[in-house]
């Protein structure tokens, strides 16, 4: 428990550190799949799986089933985000800048589409991109509508990130100073609990 809590507190400090410095240093909006976001989420819910299976009850009673009910929810609520957090996760956008980095990049790989409410229909492979901002603050997902077109995803997302860095506009920095916030005040959290532990020791 000394080492656990620390650990885990300067892991999830450098997961937000990393994405609030990439894009305040680098003055773009930065992509990262959906993936490692679901990655930060099973760690972050990880104490709960701890500490159920370090207390565990000795003998079957109805305590027991108590004990593991709040690790049996989450593990429910995981696999559901499992389904959820698919294509990738962007910060540092705006509406405007996000239309035009996924149409330039829409354009250059020769995609003919058509755009809809919070969805671009691939005219050509008959399929679609489902789109998710909030332009407020500046976040966003975008991932594809069919299995089969994917593959095609990292292109686009490619597409767009060059466009990014030769656009020169200004990324919007409310989720990503927000972001660094929260990075400091874990590492400030990891210190307290590590000499907290080592008193107690």
């Amino acid at each position: 428990m000394k080492i656990y809590f620390p650990f885990l507190f300067v892991l999830m400090a450098s997961f937000f550190l990393y994405l609030g410095g990439k894009v305040v240093v680098g003055k773009r909006p930065v992509f990262l799949s959906a993936r490692y976001f679901f990655a930060f989420m099973v760690l972050a819910f990880s104490p709960q799986f701890f500490i159920a299976f370090r207390n565990f009850p000795d003998g079957i009673h109805w305590s027991s089933y108590l004990t593991y009910l709040q690790p049996l929810l989450i593990l429910c609520l995981l696999v559901y985000f499992w389904f959820q957090m698919k294509g990738y996760m962007v910060l540092g956008v705006t509406d405007d800048s996000f239309r035009k980095a996924l149409h330039a990049s829409l354009e250059k790989n020769g995609l003919p589409f058509e755009e809809e409410l919070s969805c671009v229909t691939l005219t050509s492979l008959d399929t679609k991109l489902h789109v998710a901002l909030q332009s407020w603050v500046g976040a966003g997902q975008i991932k594809m509508g069919k299995e089969a077109g994917r593959g095609l995803l990292p292109k686009i997302v490619s597409g767009m990130e060059e466009f990014f860095e030769s656009d020169g506009s200004k990324p919007h920095l409310v989720t990503s100073v927000f972001y660094i916030i929260i990075g400091v005040s874990l590492l400030v959290c990891a210190g307290v609990f590590y000499t907290v532990f080592d008193k107690l020791s």
